[in-house]
């Protein structure tokens, strides 16, 4: 995994999201929680998550992953391609695979999420099913920066 810098650019940023996803990967849900701002908002542009909604704040947050894992087992996030480093905004391709814990029916996604940090936090999440719309949101058009 790289790093593509913008002319907005902000290692910061790229180091509280990889502190996070390090702590996601360890399952360590206590660190990933204080991660997040207290008043985190999380929007499913991608559809990915049903019905959670658009939870605001750690608790409406954690909730919300609750109801996620009751339905969705053996969830693996592998990154794909590069972070891009847009300032405060940092954007994330990952495949999403997972087991539904009912039916058993598999789910592989690909996801682009764009994690915003604010004060050495994660403030805002939005997620999106297409890379470049993700970009666009940020103000990149197309990748190339």
């Amino acid at each position: 995994m790289t790093v593509v810098d913008t002319p907005r650019v902000s290692h910061e940023s790229v180091d509280v999201v990889l502190r996070l996803l390090e702590a996601n990967a360890r399952r360590d849900w206590d660190a990933v929680f204080e991660i997040y701002a207290p008043d985190i908002e999380w929007e499913d542009n991608a559809g990915l998550w049903g019905d959670w909604g658009f939870p605001r704040g750690r608790e409406e947050l954690r909730d919300a992953w609750r109801r996620w894992f009751e339905v969705l087992g053996d969830v693996n996030w592998q990154i794909q391609g590069d972070l891009v480093d847009i300032g405060d905004d940092v954007v994330a391709t990952y495949d999403v695979h997972g087991r539904g814990r009912g039916s058993g029916v598999e789910v592989d996604q690909l996801l682009t999420l764009v994690w915003t940090v604010r004060d050495g936090r994660i403030a805002r999440v939005r997620a999106f099913r297409d890379r470049d719309e993700a970009l666009e949101a940020v103000g990149i058009r197309d990748g190339s920066g």
